[in-house]
């Protein structure tokens, strides 16, 4: 589907876009991977890459850290997730990055009204300082993250918990997002999906999204083709 076939802001000349974190607004598998990493060096196993690594984001970081070790035969399960969130919690993220051309457009939508949050499965207050720490906490009404509701993506309800937050309820609004758990999450509350092609993850083949190639792609998408 292109860009121009998702008429999301027309006749509504602004509205509201639910982002994803991880793979969407900013590059972090760098940093949980070195945390999964020490701990399996700990334990006389094999690190992991990036790459390998980054195939088992989507679900939160406890799921994200089992996936990991159960892929290198750990052992002691439950400690070791435990440990991992416990090292990135106080980690200093400092090779976590926005992608490319994510500032710029973020500012133009905000100088534009359009309203944005964050809807991850990353804990709410991880999320909350690393937006602080890579400079996008600010265009944020919103960061929902999945230990602070009772549902998680791809549960509708967790969507459902941003748009009640933020007060969204009588907005046009579209989610954005890099895997397939943002894409049953929007399909579920019945809003359009965009998908951030950069990202980590993958979709269903009987998706119907629109594929977003570069993230100042999301300004065409709402119709700001002037930026």
């Amino acid at each position: 589907m292109s860009i121009n076939d998702l008429k999301i802001a027309h006749p509504v000349e602004t509205g509201a876009i639910i982002f994803d974190l991880d793979g969407t607004l900013v590059d972090s598998a760098g940093d949980m991977t070195v945390q999964l990493n020490t701990i399996l060096v700990e334990r006389d196993l094999e690190p992991l890459s990036v790459a390998m690594a980054s195939s088992f984001l989507g679900d939160g970081m406890r799921s994200f850290a089992s996936r990991a070790f159960a892929s290198r035969g750990l052992n002691n399960m439950e400690e070791s997730i435990n440990t991992f969130v416990s090292r990135y919690e106080h980690a200093d993220h400092s090779m976590t990055k926005p992608y490319d051309g994510v500032i710029e457009t973020l500012s133009a939508l905000r100088e534009a009204g359009w309203k944005m949050s964050v809807c991850t499965n990353k804990d709410e207050t991880i999320a909350i300082d690393i937006l602080k720490q890579t400079g996008l906490l600010r265009f944020f009404d919103i960061v929902c993250g999945a230990d602070t509701v009772s549902f998680k993506k791809p549960d509708p309800r967790h969507l459902g918990a941003v748009v009640e937050r933020a007060k969204y309820g009588k907005l046009s609004k579209i989610m954005i997002g890099d895997n397939r758990n943002d894409f049953e999450v929007a399909r579920g509350y019945g809003i359009p999906f965009a998908f951030a092609s950069w990202g980590y993850g993958s979709l269903p083949d009987d998706s119907e999204a629109i594929n977003l190639i570069e993230f100042k792609d999301i300004l065409s998408l709402v119709g700001l083709h002037g930026h």
